[in-house]
């Protein structure tokens, strides 16, 4: 990866992390106020975000149909959508367990949010395990197709034009924000009003596409450093074998070291959050939710490994993938509130 990329990536991830810390989705008690149904922000961020993103993508498709494809379901071999059925459950009880999504929790981490630490090491924990077990959970997925109409309008009516269908979309998204402010208004504080702030995630979206060519998601990152803590190890026994005198066999070859583009995104939302903290106020309510460390170790863990199963995140097909129309990413979507409110209103946050 070059040095120009890298700093693009970065730059990209900055951006981001500086809208998440702004429109205050990063918080755990707005996350968790959302999966118990106490408060609505996060879906007024989430649906803006994605009407948004839908406009952007609609955009980039004219110029060229080859930007930021629809998502492909995620296939664990059991059952059609079965990957993103059980990742984004498994998600979406790990964030109501954490009070954090794979990329809000970089936010929680620069601007001192204790619990976020933990949920940060659970994830990291969470991206370790999925890159062990990837191997046995994707067997069989390679011998799968790809669907050839991903999206819901192009299966509903392979003939619809995706401009008619982004506008319903947009209807549908819009609706839902303003019956959501009718039913509880704002009672959550953020730098900007909740619409607004998704407004600025959307925007995000077009950077990101500017810049690197990639949709917006961070999940990917927590297995690539899974990828390179097995590739360490590895290394390391190797290079012990050599030294104990035990010589390799000719025909094994040195493994490449996996590659680590998805953690200059993510650097660069530590940094753009870090930034922004220091330039203007951060509501003090923000870490006024107690959430214990192996409550936060155990939901990271959990929601990264779902995410993973899943094949994206809160922003991969949440703010992605959903803008898209992908069938999957609604499914996860749909999976991941799911969960996290039978989990929010069941067994308590």
């Amino acid at each position: 990866m070059s040095s120009i990329s890298s700093a693009k990536s970065i730059l990209s991830g900055a951006l981001f992390g500086a809208a998440l810390t702004a429109a205050g989705v990063y918080s755990p008690t707005v996350i968790v106020s959302q999966m118990k149904l106490e408060s609505f922000h996060m879906l007024k961020v989430f649906l803006s975000a994605s009407a948004t993103s839908s406009v952007i993508f609609l955009l980039a498709h004219r110029l060229s149909p080859s930007l930021a494809p629809p998502r492909q379901s995620s296939s664990l071999s059991l059952f059609p959508y079965d990957g993103n059925l059980i990742g984004g459950l498994l998600l979406g009880i790990g964030m109501a367990l954490t009070g954090a999504c794979p990329g809000t929790v970089l936010p929680q981490v620069v601007t001192g949010i204790r619990s976020g630490q933990f949920a940060l090491l659970g994830g990291i924990l969470g991206g370790i395990l999925y890159s062990t077990l990837k191997p046995y959970i994707r067997r069989h997925s390679t011998q799968c197709p790809q669907d050839a109409n991903p999206t819901l309008y192009q299966k509903l009516d392979p003939k619809t034009d995706e401009a008619k269908a982004i506008y319903i979309y947009q209807n549908f998204c819009w609706g839902v924000i303003l019956l959501a402010s009718w039913f509880s208004g704002t009672n959550s504080e953020s730098v900007l009003a909740p619409t607004w702030g998704g407004i600025l995630i959307g925007i995000c979206q077009g950077t990101s596409l500017v810049l690197t060519g990639n949709t917006l998601g961070t999940s990917n990152a927590y297995e690539q450093v899974g990828d390179i803590f097995w590739w360490t190890l590895s290394s390391t026994s190797n290079t012990k074998t050599v030294e104990g005198n035990e010589k390799p066999t000719s025909t094994s070859q040195p493994t490449p070291r996996p590659t680590i583009k998805g953690t200059s995104f993510v650097l660069g939302i530590l940094l753009g959050s870090f930034t922004l903290s220091r330039l203007v106020t951060l509501p003090a309510s923000t870490d006024s939710l107690d959430i214990s460390i192996p409550k936060a170790l155990l939901g990271g863990l959990c929601m990264v490994f779902g995410a993973r199963i899943a094949g994206g995140c809160t922003s991969g097909h949440g703010i992605s993938g959903m803008s898209l129309l992908s069938v999957a990413s609604i499914i996860s979507v749909c999976a991941m509130f799911g969960g996290g409110i039978a989990w929010g209103l069941i067994v308590g946050a």
